[in-house]
């Protein structure tokens, strides 16, 4: 039955997903989106015994990754980060006024602009590869902020990170699934082992679809 649901029953079933991956009990993350991949021209390139969507042929610029939806506990995020920010808080409150106001919706939304080519970049590579990469902020004694990962990769992040970092945001995950990348956020650092329990409920959504 799953197979004939309506465009608006998707589109709720996918909103339902989002949320359900920041407001479960356990969940750590604050914010959850979901790029999908589409083809960059209409119609999408066809070649003889493959589908339309099929995309292990042909050139990877004829894909590109759209913001499809998105879930962000703003109220959530702006508790957490309030109280990573309590030490001390006398001696910072102006440096934390003007720079750590938590993610604000406007900054939120503003990753629904961005566009991304398949097999290029971090969420790119992600989606062509079917994989996954954890990408956490640190700072050093001076303050000055960096991105690390498992492998140290020299792909670009994407340009609206740097913000949410300054915002308060600690671990950003990027999971591939079939039609597209979830892109999670959490003002925490977020260690692997919790991708394994939220991958499961999107891969059964994602194969429904």
């Amino acid at each position: 039955m799953e197979e004939h649901l309506s465009p608006l029953a998707i589109t709720h079933l996918l909103q339902h997903t989002l949320r359900s991956l920041c407001n479960h009990e356990t969940s750590q993350w604050v914010y959850a989106v979901f790029w999908r991949i589409l083809p960059r021209n209409y119609p999408p390139p066809k070649w003889d015994g493959q589908g339309a969507y099929d995309r292990s042929r042909g050139n990877r610029r004829n894909w590109i990754l759209v913001w499809e939806d998105g879930f962000c506990n703003f109220a959530a995020a702006e508790t957490a980060e309030n109280m990573n920010n309590a030490s001390g808080y006398e001696l910072q409150q102006q440096h934390y006024q003007h720079h750590h106001q938590g993610l604000q919706p406007e900054l939120f939304f503003k990753m629904s602009h961005e566009i991304y080519n398949y097999g290029e970049g971090l969420i790119g590579k992600v989606a062509a590869d079917h994989s996954h990469k954890w990408v956490y902020k640190e700072a050093n004694e001076q303050e000055i902020n960096f991105l690390s990962t498992w492998h140290n990769s020299p792909d670009s992040q994407p340009r609206t990170w740097e913000a949410q970092f300054q915002s308060g945001i600690k671990t950003i995950a990027l999971i591939g699934v079939r039609e597209g990348v979830v892109q999670l956020g959490a003002v925490h650092k977020v260690l692997l082992r919790t991708y394994f329990a939220n991958s499961i409920c999107w891969e059964k959504f994602m194969y429904r679809s």
